[in-house]
């Protein structure tokens, strides 16, 4: 087993000693951006901490970035040299930084022209893990332009999408005292793939894994009928974990009843998480919802890690 160093962008906990690692997810690799700004450095860190942890290849790809120009036979040929020579030296700078931090990783680059997102897309076909950065953006960029890279690869990547945040104060996020898996489920195939995957994170880095239901509080509903519905709830839950519990009983697992808005109540529930696992077709069920007021908040405002997994695979 590797061990890891400081994580200055995201801290990644110890995990407990009662713990074995176990294989996470299927074998592919795990997939990474690579950039310069401080979110892709973060996210390469916490790829290559996921990789090592549960003996993976990992694939760092960057794409290049042209200018206006295209890539053609009519680009310069000094411009041309110039911009794969800057991927390239990106691409080894953390190829050496993942080699340091852990020894005997197996690692693969690739550069890849054309847009990021159909890059990264395309290097994932084969993976069991794709991992991106990314940056804290004003409301004003939020509500103005395109939404973020994370919200595009969750729609349309064939594995599970790793969302690192960039950190503006390690301090302010400081890991719980015992590593937590946090994950949000209502029933939906979507949560349900993404309870397996969060099953398995918990099991391989010896985390808590906190099962939570969000449910909308109706008013004037009155105390008992609020506990009854409560009741019903965590009965659901415990139906929905009762095979994983009884797979691997070293998990200790949470169940969680929050009445609420889902995005506040899942925010608040992984404020000290590892990471936050959500399905892909949201806390509703349907698709569209990646791409709407949920999923795309997560994205958005997630303090840890988020992980958006896709339905009908075996994790």
């Amino acid at each position: 087993m590797n061990s890891h160093g400081p994580i200055p962008a995201v801290p990644v906990p110890v995990p407990a000693p009662m713990f074995v690692p176990v294989p996470v997810l299927v074998s592919g690799p795990v997939v990474v951006g690579v950039g310069r700004s401080a979110a892709g450095r973060g996210a390469v860190t916490w790829a290559a901490d996921e990789a090592a942890r549960t003996g993976r290849v990992l694939r760092l790809v960057h794409a290049l970035k042209w200018p206006q120009t295209d890539p053609d036979e009519d680009t310069p040929r000094l411009l041309d040299d110039h911009v794969r020579v800057g991927g390239d030296i990106v691409l080894a700078q953390a190829r050496t930084f993942v080699e340091e931090r852990h020894p005997g990783l197996e690692t693969e680059t690739r550069t890849v022209d054309g847009p990021r997102a159909r890059g990264l897309l395309e290097q994932a076909a084969d993976a069991s893990l794709l991992v991106v950065g990314a940056k804290r953006r004003p409301v004003v960029e939020q509500v103005l332009t395109l939404p973020p890279i994370g919200v595009q690869l969750s729609a349309h990547a064939p594995c599970p999408v790793a969302v690192v945040r960039e950190t503006a104060d390690p301090a302010a996020h400081a890991p719980a005292p015992r590593p937590l898996v946090v994950v949000g489920v209502d029933g939906s195939p979507g949560s349900l793939a993404a309870l397996e995957l969060a099953f398995a994170q918990a099991a391989a880095h010896g985390a808590v894994l906190r099962v939570v239901r969000v449910c909308r509080d109706r008013p004037g509903r009155t105390a008992a009928a609020h506990t009854a519905a409560a009741g019903r709830c965590e009965s659901r839950l415990l139906s929905a974990t009762a095979e994983l519990r009884h797979r691997d009983p070293r998990v200790e697992v949470e169940h969680e009843v929050v009445f609420g808005r889902p995005v506040g109540a899942l925010l608040g529930e992984a404020a000290r998480a590892r990471c936050l696992v959500v399905g892909s077709r949201g806390l509703g069920g349907f698709r569209g919802l990646l791409l709407g007021s949920v999923s795309h908040a997560l994205i958005e405002h997630a303090e840890c890690p988020l992980i958006v997994v896709p339905p009908g695979k075996d994790y």
